[in-house]
């Protein structure tokens, strides 16, 4: 990727996720107070592991839209790596007036799952999604499936999301009574980090059980709907630190990314469930991979700012620096073999 093309990429990011002004929500009452710890353990090497298997799958959606992901799971990219995986449908703008997020479905025979998974920022059109400001609902599945009266959300990307879950649900609820047995896995980066975050609401509220992974997600919503996150996936009391297979939600952050970070000002909150990368570059060793207490942990993604981002280089790199190189389709996998 051409370094001005990645500079327009990363202005997207910044100017679209800071441009959603508080008007740009549903409005409810005062939210209470945000979940605060400086509270850090050392991740285990399953969180490790399964960091890694989430995030080049996630990978995987940058060819969406571009080459493309053949059936029965082929692509430019390291899909050759999953042997087992089926493709089930992709999922995108049907023109240039549609904003809805890109992804694909996939099964898994091999390991039982089912896999949806949203694409982050990489075009034009996403940019500009980012940065839409009429207000949406957050109840738009209906007050049966999102029983949160004081939640806000970011209109753009609950618009995003909207779309593509009209174009999507068909398949996805045929791929449900087809493998009844098969667990449910959600992840994405960056705007699909924050599809992933609604994706992952949605489907917990629907009785389903999804593990869900969003790497590089800016922030979505109030303190309400941070906190409705945070006792849908960890409970009344919810203990962040958690590590056990009981774990369903993993909030990735990474060194010098300030995207996690945006938009910077209230009703914007995060919410807990972070795992952050203290390492600069992609593919992290172990013992740089920190399990976070709270929603805005000093010790974690919010150690970084513009400041420092931009004195150690990287300012523009950071956000596409997880376990993969988030690129165009293919050349994550180049980037990710030989740095790998």
């Amino acid at each position: 990727m051409k370094l001005s093309t990645l500079l327009l990429y990363t202005t997207l990011l910044l100017v679209g996720f800071s441009a959603a002004d508080p008007n740009a929500v549903l409005l409810g009452s005062a939210p209470p107070q945000k979940k605060y710890s400086d509270r850090v353990v050392q991740a285990t090497q399953a969180t490790w592991d399964w960091m890694n298997y989430a995030l080049h799958l996630s990978g995987l959606a940058s060819c969406v839209g571009f080459q493309g992901i053949q059936t029965p799971f082929t692509c430019e990219s390291f899909c050759a790596d999953y042997p087992g995986m089926e493709l089930i449908a992709e999922f995108g703008p049907r023109d240039v007036v549609d904003f809805s997020v890109s992804g694909f479905f996939a099964v898994d025979h091999s390991r039982k799952e089912i896999w949806h998974i949203f694409r982050g920022t990489v075009s034009l059109t996403d940019g500009i999604s980012d940065v839409r400001l009429d207000t949406l609902p957050f109840d738009a599945w209906g007050p049966n499936h999102a029983n949160c009266s004081d939640c806000q959300a970011h209109a753009g990307f609950l618009q995003s999301y909207n779309l593509a879950y009209a174009q999507f649900e068909k398949n996805m609820t045929d791929t449900f009574k087809k493998y009844p047995d098969y667990s449910l896995k959600v992840t994405g980066h960056s705007m699909g980090g924050a599809a992933s975050f609604i994706h992952g609401i949605n489907m917990k509220t629907r009785g389903y059980d999804p593990y869900v992974v969003a790497s590089g997600q800016p922030l979505v919503g109030n303190q309400a709907l941070a906190d409705y996150n945070d006792r849908l996936f960890f409970g009344d009391k919810p203990d962040f630190l958690r590590q056990d297979s009981g774990r369903r939600y993993w909030r990735l952050t990474h060194k010098g990314d300030l995207v996690p970070q945006i938009p910077f000002w209230s009703p914007f909150q995060q919410p807990g469930g972070e795992i952050y990368i203290d390492y600069v570059l992609s593919d992290p060793p172990l013992d740089s991979l920190k399990v976070c207490d709270g929603q805005d942990n000093p010790n974690c993604n919010y150690s970084s700012n513009m400041v420092n981002s931009a004195i150690t280089g990287t300012l523009l790199w950071a956000h596409f620096q997880y376990f993969v190189v988030f690129t165009l389709c293919g050349v994550n996998y180049w980037s990710t073999h030989i740095h790998g």
